[in-house]
């Protein structure tokens, strides 16, 4: 059986991409800039699955790649419920845990959707619902140095999304508010860490910056790593940056679970 904080997550993730895949539909965010085609990708082909691959997957590779997200997702939100149920994670953390790791079973699909159709809606919702997860973790963060209400949560979260407006008046807005994104979500971890000085995470912490770099460059050199070596069109700058991703949303979770285990311990001892 599900734990209610689990449901309580799943609930809340699939109303709010619920509603943010309505926004899209409509066409408010028609104006946002998104790359669509498969001249945007490196990755073509190989010559050997053309005999067996439907016309429609340009993009093999990159599109199975995004069931790490679902994997990895999955697990941590396992973890989770196994920290819950032994009392070594605060409820409140478990909650912020459930809503980070179901969000990333979806965005897996959301993905797989913009790699194989190149419809620029499910291209806006991809740049879109990436936001939330470096807020996420922001919010974890200040949860961690001092509980937050929930009406401080839902404001930053609303904010975190209502951000992505910004791509509407100017062609670098998705890239300006991802940039101040990832700026908040290590600020949040650092003071995170500070509160609890003896969790071991620093590896996890290296981890995550080094996921979350590997992510952003190999994705813009994508195009340019071809030139370099025949590989790339296969094995594409593209896809390593999707596995960097996976990886980043791995150590966050490890980051913030030795954190919040590590706050919880200290605690109950002080119970006592």
């Amino acid at each position: 059986m599900l734990p209610g904080i689990m449901v309580k997550s799943l609930l809340l993730v699939l109303s709010v991409t619920g509603l943010m895949s309505y926004v899209v539909y409509i066409g408010c965010l028609d104006g946002a800039t998104a790359e669509i085609g498969v001249q945007h990708y490196a990755e073509r082909v190989h010559i050997s699955m053309k005999g067996f691959l439907p016309r429609w997957i340009k993009m093999p590779f990159n599109s199975v790649v995004n069931l790490g997200y679902v994997f990895v997702g999955a697990a941590w939100c396992a973890a989770t419920t196994i920290a819950l149920t032994e009392n070594t994670i605060r409820k409140s953390d478990a909650l912020l845990f459930y809503i980070f790791n179901v969000a990333a079973c979806c965005y897996g699909p959301i993905q797989t959707l913009r790699i194989v159709t190149q419809l620029k809606g499910f291209a806006i919702l991809d740049q879109w619902y990436t936001l939330p997860f470096f807020m996420l973790v922001f919010l974890w963060g200040m949860n961690t140095v001092s509980r937050w209400s929930t009406v401080w949560n839902v404001t930053f979260i609303a904010a975190s999304i209502g951000s992505y407006f910004l791509s509407l008046y100017d062609k670098h807005g998705f890239e300006i508010s991802l940039g101040v994104h990832i700026c908040f979500a290590i600020g949040g971890a650092v003071l995170a860490w500070k509160k609890v000085p003896q969790a071991k995470c620093r590896n996890s912490f290296i981890g995550a910056l080094l996921s979350c770099a590997g992510f952003v460059v190999l994705k813009l050199l994508d195009l340019e790593l071809v030139k370099y070596h025949e590989i790339f069109k296969y094995i594409s700058g593209h896809l390593i940056s999707k596995l960097c991703d996976i990886g980043q949303v791995h150590f966050v979770n490890m980051f913030c679970f030795t954190v919040s285990t590590a706050l919880h311990a200290d605690s109950k001892k002080k119970e006592k």
